[in-house]
């Protein structure tokens, strides 16, 4: 019989976790691992691909949770009888943690975290309270999974256990995130611009811890040093909101375009000649930029959660908030003949392969699956021994 893995999740809408989670579910093999997903929210999105491989059921949860809300989720565990619980972000972490606690199951429970704390101050209320209950809590899970080394140690550093630590850094599908050789036309066609000019891309819902105004302003230091450059955004809220607003106060317009979001990202992203990160805080390992180096694309990225790690020396890393560093990096890259850029582009996707591609994650994920069911078996609780702090599943 295969064993049945519960993974909770605050939501299914669009978003890096929620997309790993989709895709690492792609990965298992039903014979071995039944899944379920709980989503804490109503299903969004990303519900409908998550469907395809696994049961998926909602607590119904509103913006703040209520008593109802628990004994949704308790009996929603109950009616599972997961042998395994997996939580995804804050909210999914402490959810499958009451799943257990609450009687509805006993089972080892594994959290996922999937960002970084530069200052607890820049947290929601709610989520500041639930980072200090999760820390209480956290000696009581069998393993706490980073995407970044990090996360890992902004999250021990106020208090999660630090004997719990794995780090599983996020993968990419290198077979749907691949190079494509008629990409930049495609796209430079479809926004209506020369076949000459410089695209850098960016890919990321709008957030203040993006900073993406600040690449605005970084574009718009090149186009008054006369490069040819175009900077495509594509996630929501881009289309009449602050980076366009930005745009027409700079007087380059023209030379921005947003996209929305869009289900054909990784035909776009290979059109892109240069793929920029401008976050100012927040992320751990971004996945948009190992999409985008896995398809050949070479990066300019901030140095936030582990993206000196990702990034390596296929790219260029820069200090967040520092507008000099972040033009002289694009500036760099854009100054590049094509070939010279193209060469950095393919040990970009190298990179990718050989380290972080999706198969290397999921394999390591399951890896951890075994260890917390056989210490559970042999032992009767949800605790396997733990790895050395810092190492690397």
């Amino acid at each position: 019989m295969p064993h049945k893995v519960l993974h909770t999740i605050t939501g299914l809408n669009v978003g890096g976790a929620e997309h790993m989670l989709v895709r690492f579910l792609g990965q298992l093999d039903p014979a071995q691992y039944a899944s379920s997903v709980l989503s804490l929210l109503p299903p969004g999105r990303l519900a409908a691909a998550a469907s395809q491989r696994a049961e998926v059921a909602s607590v119904g949860m509103g913006t703040l949770p209520l008593p109802h809300h628990l004994l949704r989720l308790r009996a929603q565990v109950r009616t599972i009888r997961p042998d395994l619980l997996h939580g995804w972000m804050h909210h999914g972490n402490l959810a499958a943690m009451l799943g257990v606690l609450s009687g509805a199951a006993h089972a080892p429970v594994i959290w996922g975290v999937h960002h970084s704390i530069t200052r607890l101050g820049d947290e929601k209320a709610l989520t500041r309270g639930i980072l200090r209950l999760s820390a209480k809590l956290s000696s009581r899970t069998a393993a706490i999974c980073y995407c970044s080394r990090v996360a890992a140690d902004d999250h021990e550093r106020i208090g999660f256990d630090t004997d719990r630590r794995v780090v599983i850094p996020n993968g990419t599908d290198c077979a749907v995130f691949a190079p494509s050789g008629d990409a930049g036309a495609r796209l430079r066609q479809m926004i209506g611009i020369p076949a000459e000019r410089i695209v850098i891309g960016h890919v990321a819902r709008f957030h203040p811890m993006k900073d993406q105004i600040a690449l605005v302003r970084a574009a718009a230091r090149l186009i008054a040093e006369r490069r040819d450059v175009q900077v495509v955004f594509i996630g929501e809220g881009h289309g009449d909101g602050p980076v366009r607003q930005q745009a027409q106060a700079l007087g380059i317009d023209t030379r921005v375009s947003t996209l929305g979001v869009r289900d054909d990202v990784a035909t776009l992203l290979p059109g892109f000649d240069v793929f920029a990160l401008s976050s100012a805080w927040g992320e751990a390992f971004p996945l948009s930029v190992g999409e985008a180096m896995a398809c050949g694309v070479p990066v300019v990225a901030t140095a936030v959660g582990d993206c000196r790690w990702l990034v390596g020396p296929a790219g260029a890393v820069v200090p967040p908030s520092d507008p000099e560093a972040l033009v002289t990096a694009l500036r760099d890259l854009v100054d590049l003949p094509p070939a010279t850029r193209q060469n950095l582009g393919r040990r970009a996707r190298e990179r990718i392969v050989d380290e972080f591609s999706l198969p290397v994650y999921a394999n390591r994920h399951l890896e951890l699956y075994e260890r917390a069911l056989d210490a559970h078996r042999r032992h009767g609780a949800a605790r396997p021994s733990p790895l050395h702090h810092g190492e690397t599943a």
